[in-house]
């Protein structure tokens, strides 16, 4: 009944949204699991729906942010005096109509193929021949740009040294096929139903420009591989002729139906001549939303357990037979304490509900207690999920001035990193990234507060690594801060079996354990705004939007 109930939710919410934000319990002032644990449960509840940006979920979790600043007497620091800064999103999706055909087989959207990539004009597709273009990962192996030329060029994804096929590192740069009609890539079967679904659900945008001269991009399934060429690609030798292509694809923006919105307040510090500076603390308010094709609660967390360990970061494959036999088990293990149970929203309970709350927990406890010398300023982003899109939007038009800003810490993800979550974490593992790139005196300052706390976290640098292919430095909302020069680091806990998952649900965070994490940056925030100084930045001011380099 969960996801029914869910979906019915929608029209419940969006007819009290004017009315309530979620009903609020009372906390204490000092950081505490319970009252972490209060607080996430409201906001990965159900009727939040996912928090998706430009939906009701979203905007009253933003309402309930809000409410709290107020309640606690911080200062608003958003748009026109208030706690608020709009983000002007557009929701760009596949235009409906978009299809695909080929040797009498009609592909269908959202199941043989999705368009990915930039927004582009709706491009009619006629009597278009489809090629071979070669192995995606390989371009010295693909088809000449010559014979690409107003045609379907199909790239396939090959096994890697492991023997697998995975869906990472499929962005094309390579201009080949630039003059083609469409570029159609093998690797939507690599894809799970989350990722599916949230392609097919539109990507949130503060540009609802398209682009008519960039040559649409899909995913296509290994069925339409076949449709389209007549066979095996792998089979094939690039540049070699598939059959005719019709269709049309393209984009088509659409408005969201509920503001998406950063929530912004200040803390004001005590000392005349430094309070016209901040430390500021930061979380993403938003999820990834709901999907229309429920699955089994226990099942799901079954697979992914054995198969994929770091969720929507893990492909999806076809389990062996021992490994089936270890999914039954669990899976059976959990029938006994519930029946099965349907589920189909993402609820973000540490993606990142976690940060969220904390950043709540710290902005009591800082207002119950003598005020810093700096102002601490917290800004509860939205669109994090979107590529960062809240952050970037804050910090290219920030509510203070961005040179004010002398520090940030970023909370994403701190509400797991068991043994059980990772195999090497347990619980001092903390993930840090960018603490030192900008200031080595800033990470610094975070290392012995660290060492200061009862229980130090032991800091692990591994995802910091200039190249790492994960990424983490450009997908966390500090970047947008480094990016204009501010010191700046994202605290994490770690990946799991529920990242982006309908699993990712409060019942299964480490409330105790973020509570310590909460309380370390509580103290880094007041060592840094109690400085006589700002943290020394070490590099030189660059171009902050130039592209993100790892």
């Amino acid at each position: 009944m969960r996801a029914l109930l869910s979906i019915l939710a929608i029209g419940l919410v969006a007819a009290s949204l004017s009315a309530q934000a979620p009903h609020r319990t009372t906390t204490r002032s000092a950081i505490s699991a319970d009252d972490l644990r209060a607080r996430l449960f409201l906001i990965a509840d159900d009727s939040m729906m996912g928090r998706q940006p430009g939906e009701a979920g979203n905007y009253k979790t933003a309402e309930y942010v809000a409410g709290e600043f107020k309640r606690l007497g911080l200062e608003p620091a958003g748009e026109n005096g208030s706690y608020f800064q709009t983000v002007p999103f557009v929701l760009m999706a596949t235009d409906s109509g978009s299809f695909l055909e080929a040797g009498g087989t009609r592909l269908t959207l959202g199941q043989d193929f999705v368009l990915v990539g930039p927004a582009t004009t709706v491009r009619s597709i006629s009597n278009t021949p489809a090629i071979y273009g070669g192995p995606v990962r390989d371009p010295s192996q693909w088809a000449s740009g010559d014979s690409a030329v107003g045609k379907v060029v199909v790239l396939d994804v090959r096994p890697g040294p492991d023997g697998t096929r995975n869906a990472r590192g499929l962005g094309i740069t390579d201009p080949r096929f630039n003059r083609a009609a469409l570029i159609a890539i093998v690797g939507l079967d690599l894809f799970g139903s989350e990722i599916r679904a949230a392609i097919m659900a539109g990507r949130l945008t503060v540009n609802s420009t398209l682009d008519a001269t960039i040559v649409p991009r899909v995913f296509i399934s290994d069925k339409a591989a076949s449709a389209l060429l007549g066979g095996d690609p792998t089979t094939m030798t690039p540049g070699a002729a598939g059959r005719t292509v019709n269709g049309r694809v393209g984009s088509s923006p659409r408005q969201v139906a509920y503001a998406a919105r950063n929530v912004v307040a200040v803390l004001r510090g005590s000392d005349s001549k430094l309070r016209g500076t901040y430390v500021a603390l930061t979380a993403h308010n938003d999820h990834v939303g709901f999907d229309h094709s429920p699955v089994d609660h226990d099942s799901l967390r079954a697979y992914n357990r054995v198969i994929r360990p770091m969720g929507a970061d893990s492909p999806p494959r076809t389990p062996s037979a021992e490994e089936a036999a270890r999914i039954a088990a669990i899976r059976d293990s959990l029938r006994k304490v519930h029946p099965p149970r349907l589920d189909s929203i993402r609820n973000g309970a540490d993606d990142d509900g976690s940060g969220t709350v904390s950043i709540l927990e710290i902005a009591q406890a800082l207002a119950g207690a003598p005020h810093p010398k700096r102002s601490i300023l917290f800004v509860n982003h939205t669109g994090e999920e979107s590529g960062l899109v809240g952050s970037a939007w804050f910090t290219d038009h920030p509510t203070v001035p961005i040179d004010s800003i002398v520090a940030e810490i970023d909370q994403d993800m701190v509400g797991r990193g068991t043994a059980e979550d990772l195999p090497d974490a347990g619980p001092t593992y903390l993930e840090v990234v960018g603490a030192k790139r900008v200031s080595k005196e800033f990470g610094e300052i975070l290392e012995a507060t660290n060492a200061a706390q009862p229980k130090p976290f032991a800091f692990n640098y591994a995802y910091d690594q200039p190249g790492h292919p994960l990424q983490y430095y450009c997908r966390a909302d500090h970047y947008n801060y480094a990016r204009y020069t501010i010191p700046a680091v994202a605290f994490s806990r770690g990946e799991h079996l529920d990242y982006h998952q309908v699993t990712d649900e409060p019942q299964y965070i480490d409330y105790d354990d973020m509570a310590r994490v909460t309380r370390l940056v509580y103290d880094a925030a007041l060592r840094i705004a109690n400085l006589d100084h700002r943290p020394k930045v070490d590099i030189p001011k660059g171009d902050p939007h130039a592209p993100c380099r790892q």
